[in-house]
């Protein structure tokens, strides 16, 4: 009998035993906390200049301009367009109310053209604070990075991510003085190594790292502490956490956004029956390669864990080590998606000599 149930990507794992199914998650794998803000980028969330805000502090975020034309929703890119036109100084504002915590964790799920319509030197901004000069910023459409007002762009090169889309997510802190803090930049879900580089400027000013503690007021495509150097880029997504969610929440964040597809994995070796402790031949057959544990009631079959696919099929030999009818079951980890398995009655018998 088959069971359907659903597998996050590289982070569930579902066994199904006498026809029931139980998921679970691994012990490297943490869940992405339900962020402060979360903005995604379909028509049923955007409403003239409002865009509605999924995250826990509710509310909406507003699609502002310093000039006559607001951010657009562009619905065959599901994304919204910033300042793609110049002289436009479009931006996005939202307020989460106060802060009182010195580390904020912010995701943009973003595409940067390979230049930036208002600047002459292709820079840009991507996430500031009101009232702040503390940001995120883009420098010669080379590199990306904190600024604190100083010149500075201390960050990694962008050369490999232009045109197309990218999750970057950082994570901004009041107190770090150096690469020892936690101030850090992560590219679709992986941390990137430091120390990051100075691509602008020499050093950061560090009694500029602030935020908006009252008010929480942040805006993503220009500059926090004025109106200026709005940045151009599509944002599918943005995401905001009040605190450092850690390694692998960032990556379960950035995972979760992929619709899983459907995989399927069965027992394909036609074995019905076995002789105790004699060796047979299991096999499996899925859709997709994978580490394939196999299971006899219930347990794990010695020297069958964890079997690499090859061409999608995995197979060991395996010693019955109780006669009468059992269950051989099988779990795949693989990229996510719904796993289905059957589970295939096994007749053991005795062997017709004893020693």
């Amino acid at each position: 009998m088959g069971i359907k149930s659903t597998l996050r990507a590289s982070s569930l794992a579902i066994l199904w035993i006498l026809g029931f199914s139980f998921t679970g998650t691994t012990p490297a794998d943490a869940a992405a906390p339900t962020p402060q803000f979360s903005l995604t980028a379909i028509a049923s969330k955007i409403s003239g200049n409002n865009w509605t805000n999924d995250g826990s502090v509710g509310g909406t975020a507003t699609l502002s301009t310093w000039g006559s034309i607001t951010p657009n929703f562009v619905a065959a890119d599901t994304a919204v367009a910033i300042n793609e036109t110049a002289s436009t100084g479009q931006y996005i504002t939202g307020s989460e109310g106060a802060i009182s915590g010195g580390v904020i964790t912010v995701e943009l799920t973003m595409k940067i053209p390979s230049t930036q319509a208002n600047s002459p030197g292709n820079y840009g901004m991507v996430f500031g604070w009101n009232g702040s000069y503390y940001d995120i910023w883009m420098q010669n459409n080379n590199s990306i990075g904190f600024n604190t007002g100083a010149g500075d762009v201390y960050g990694i090169p962008t050369a490999s991510y232009l045109n197309s889309y990218h999750t970057f997510t950082f994570v901004m802190s009041t107190a770090d003085k150096s690469d020892t803090g936690t101030q850090r930049i992560y590219v679709d879900g992986v941390k990137q190594n430091t120390p990051y580089s100075y691509w602008a400027g020499t050093a950061s000013n560090a009694t500029n790292k602030t935020f908006d503690t009252t008010n929480g007021t942040f805006d993503i495509g220009r500059y926090g502490s004025n109106s200026d150097f709005p940045g151009t880029f599509r944002l599918r997504s943005f995401k905001l956490w009040l605190s450092n969610i850690g390694d692998a929440a960032v990556a379960d964040s950035y995972n979760s956004q992929f619709k899983p597809t459907t995989h399927t994995i069965a027992l394909t070796s036609g074995l019905t029956s076995a002789v105790y402790r004699t060796t047979s031949t299991i096999q499996s057959t899925s859709d997709v390669d994978g580490k394939v544990t196999f299971y006899f009631n219930g347990k794990r079959i010695p020297g069958c864990i964890n079997i690499q696919t090859v061409s999608k099929q995995a197979s060991c030999t395996w010693k019955p080590a109780a006669v009468g009818i059992n269950q051989i079951t099988s779990q795949i980890v693989a990229p996510g998606g719904s796993l289905t398995s059957s589970t295939s009655r096994i007749i053991v018998t005795s062997r017709s000599t004893k020693r």
